[in-house]
This record gives structure tokens, C-alpha cells and sequence, in this order.
């Protein structure tokens, strides 16, 4: 939920570690209150990589975003992204910065995805492209 009159609430997502792939494109979404967007590899040790930075989001122009060469993403890494929405009065193409926002399809409403394209090998099982993640167990009694 976007607070009313909020002018940089910040949404951050962050996928499972992967096994080896590529990115060949992004598509960030949001609707009329999107301020900025950014999508950040970090790699099983830690480090962290800006992939993209779209400091101005524009509802009207939502773009895919191309690469000049595949992006490789190493098996254990995973994928993050933030994204800041504008709910101000300040935002001219704000229908209502009374309102609390929630997530939805209409564009009064807003969501924050980070679509991507991503390419593996043509006899890699696509579900095996998401490293399983531990399940807890029960304590022994």
C-alpha cells in the first residue's frame, strides 16, 4: 500500500539464487506514479551490479530495454530491483494523491514488476533454472 500524498515510496523485490543463464532484455513496469526503476545482479559472494537505471519512469514510454551483449548471471546469484512511486501532489499524472494505492491492474492502481527475457540452454529443464532454497525442518523431540 502507497500511503497518500507519499512523493518516493520505495518497493524493492529479490528473486532465489538462479543456476547459469543470460539477460537479454528488461521491461521494468509500473503505472502513473512510478518514479525510477532499477534491477541489480548481486553474485553468491556478495557483489553487487547496477544492470539498469531508469531514473525518469514514464508510463507513456514503457520501453524494453536491450543489451548490447547478453548479460551473464552466475549459477547462485540472484536478481534485485527497487522502484519508487511518486503518490504526491507534486506527480502531475497522479489521479488522486488521497488515496492509498494498492497493487492492480488498472492504471489508477499500481504495480511494480521487473520483467526480464531470460535465454539457457535448449535441453536445460526450465524449472531447474531457480536453485531449490532449503526447507526447514522440524526440531526433534
Amino acid at each position: 500500500m502507497i500511503p497518500p500524498g507519499d512523493p518516493n515510496f520505495e518497493l524493492v523485490g529479490k528473486g532465489r539464487a538462479m543456476n547459469a543463464t543470460k539477460i537479454v532484455s528488461f521491461f521494468p513496469h509500473m503505472h502513473l506514479r512510478g518514479k525510477d526503476f532499477e534491477y541489480r545482479l548481486v553474485t553468491a559472494t556478495g557483489e553487487v551490479t547496477t544492470l539498469l537505471r531508469v531514473p525518469k519512469y514514464d508510463f507513456n514510454w514503457q520501453l524494453a530495454y536491450k543489451p548490447v551483449e547478453d548479460i551473464p548471471v552466475p549459477t547462485g546469484a540472484h536478481l534485485e530491483y527497487t522502484a519508487h512511486f511518486d503518490n504526491s501532489p507534486n506527480n502531475p499524472a497522479n489521479p488522486d494523491p488521497k488515496a492509498e494505492v494498492r497493487f492492480g491492474e488498472q492504471s489508477w492502481e499500481e504495480m511494480g514488476i521487473a520483467f526480464m527475457d531470460l535465454t539457457m540452454d535448449a535441453k536445460q529443464d526450465a524449472r531447474s533454472l531457480f536453485i531449490p532454497q532449503a526447507r526447514p525442518t522440524a526440531p526433534k523431540q
